[in-house]
């Protein structure tokens, strides 16, 4: 029998060997299926056809029981993840809140809430099926039961927060990244002469809607940080902004002089390029207003959101921080006030000089306040010791006597610490998109436009005490004089080394 011939031009036929996958790689695989990735583009990554794909899926539980045999395995060196572990790590963070704050949770919840995340993280490819889900919930023991309809007893949501979620939170940050942000009214030209005037004026309309700023205040939690004071006006381009480049604040305006979403996303992407650069991972505590929305994409800050039914006495800025700012401040208007009245001088107090008080207030808060305002807000660090801070106290001159003394009637009764909370009502933050503000009839909107315009020709001071801006060698005088003033006392080398950047700094100026 004749044997078939061969054609020599034909090459062998070569059997490409099947390729072996690891036990994580099946795992992978069956991930990407479930979260609704196209097989065909899994079957090209992995290098396998898609019957063997297929065979995979066929026999994903014998799959998932070697690898949970595997996985507490103490000769494995390496274990490989499942796929979007960040989206996973997000759900079981919500999970948990929820969970602590009473909130029942079942499985179309949990899948929209995956599918928010998804979208939120960047993962456009992701779609929450049953079977990623049922997964989920079997790698993290989730099993949901219908509430008992029995009376339970009733829970205090404060309570819960502060024992449950907050913990989870401070466990995941070192003090030094965990902040709380918090907005306070200012009336920053008020007089203890005018108190009795501004008392119940709402001030976000008619003529005392001018003498109102919004500050926004925050801190980190072991006092080392505190984050460029946040100031609210009215007019963008006031007066004695003329010629200013630079503040020693952030100032943002708007026709309230409150914060609003725009102003709170825009200042959470300056804050979170600021930590990118440090490359830092943060937290920020805030109030759950419409003006604080979620802002989406930050790469360094994670925004921990008070439920809105929190009692006030969880939020550590609200704890002395504020009030010892604002009795620095008003020591520093009354004093201001008090040089006017002893020389003969009009007293003006600009939009400007109420920010060089503010910043310089700011800085004279001391860390042991902001600690001691965490500590009462029942955030607990690591390294808590008790009784390690003291309130804070302001020595300096008795006010209301010298105030007295000169003639300045300070109305009976009130103390300095009265006198600087005056202000702690003023709404601070813009109310629900569309609902109408207090007090916003067209009468009120009409005082409101037309104070507007008159804001921009007075902001707070007297136009005609403008000096004219100083030039170079009148600056470099008025350091020298500065310096001999200086070292005629008793400073220290840090006073000594400003002094020095001061004169580099000025030097370095082109003459004008």
């Amino acid at each position: 029998m004749a044997e078939a011939s061969v054609d020599a031009s034909t090459p062998p036929v070569t059997v490409k060997k099947k390729k072996s996958l690891s036990i994580e790689e099946k795992i992978d695989i069956i991930n990407a299926v479930e979260s609704g990735k196209k097989k065909a583009e899994i079957a090209a990554e992995y290098g396998i056809k898609k019957n063997s794909l297929s065979s995979i899926m066929k026999n994903k539980d014998k799959v998932l029981e070697a690898f949970e045999s595997l996985r507490f395995d103490p000769k494995r060196k390496r274990l490989r993840t499942a796929f979007y572990t960040d989206l996973e790590e997000a759900l079981m963070r919500w999970y948990r809140i929820a969970q602590c704050l009473n909130v029942p949770v079942n499985g179309p919840m949990l899948r929209l809430k995956a599918n928010d995340f998804a979208q939120k993280l960047g993962h456009n490819d992701f779609k929450c099926s049953n079977g990623w889900l049922d997964r989920f919930k079997s790698r993290y023991g989730l099993v949901f039961r219908a509430q008992p309809v029995e009376a339970t007893t009733p829970v205090d949501p404060s309570a819960v927060w502060h024992q449950n979620v907050l913990p989870y939170y401070l466990n995941d940050y070192h003090a030094k990244n965990v902040f709380n942000i918090k907005e306070t009214g200012l009336l920053y030209r008020m007089l203890p002469t005018n108190t009795f005037a501004f008392k119940g004026e709402t001030c976000s309309i008619g003529k005392l809607c001018k003498d109102r700023i919004t500050l926004v205040v925050g801190a980190n939690m072991d006092g080392s940080e505190k984050l460029p004071l946040l100031i609210i006006g009215k007019n963008r381009n006031p007066h004695c902004f003329k010629g200013i480049k630079s503040l020693p604040v952030c100032y943002e305006a708007n026709r309230m002089a409150w914060m609003t979403s725009d102003v709170f996303e825009q200042w959470m992407r300056k804050l979170d390029e600021k930590f990118q650069a440090q490359q830092r991972r943060v937290v920020i505590f805030v109030d759950s207003f419409p003006a604080h929305p979620e802002v989406k994409n930050l790469k360094s800050i994670e925004l921990a959101f008070f439920p809105s039914c929190l009692s006030s006495k969880f939020i550590a800025m609200k704890q002395g921080v504020i009030k010892s700012l604002k009795i620095k401040y008003r020591h520093c208007l009354i004093k201001k006030f008090l040089s006017s009245v002893e020389g003969s001088k009009e007293f003006t107090f600009s939009l400007l000089d109420a920010v060089d008080a503010l910043h310089l207030c700011w800085r004279a808060v001391t860390p042991e306040t902001i600690v001691k305002g965490y500590e009462e807000a029942g955030f607990k660090s690591q390294n808590d010791e008790s009784d390690k801070t003291n309130a804070e106290t302001d020595p300096g001159l008795d006010l209301v006597a010298h105030a007295q003394a000169a003639g300045v009637e300070f109305p009976e009764g009130l103390s300095i610490e009265g006198y600087a909370a005056l202000d702690d009502d003023l709404e601070t933050c813009e109310t629900t998109p569309g609902e109408e503000d207090s007090g916003g009839t067209a009468e009120s909107k009409s005082d409101e436009a037309a104070f507007d315009t008159s804001d921009d020709e007075d902001d707070g001071g007297s136009l005609g005490a403008q000096l004219p801006l100083p030039s170079k060698s009148e600056a470099i005088t008025a350091l020298d004089t500065l310096k001999i003033f200086l070292r005629s006392q008793d400073i220290d080398d840090g006073l000594h080394n400003s002094l020095a950047d001061l004169e580099i700094f000025v030097n370095s100026l082109s003459s004008k």
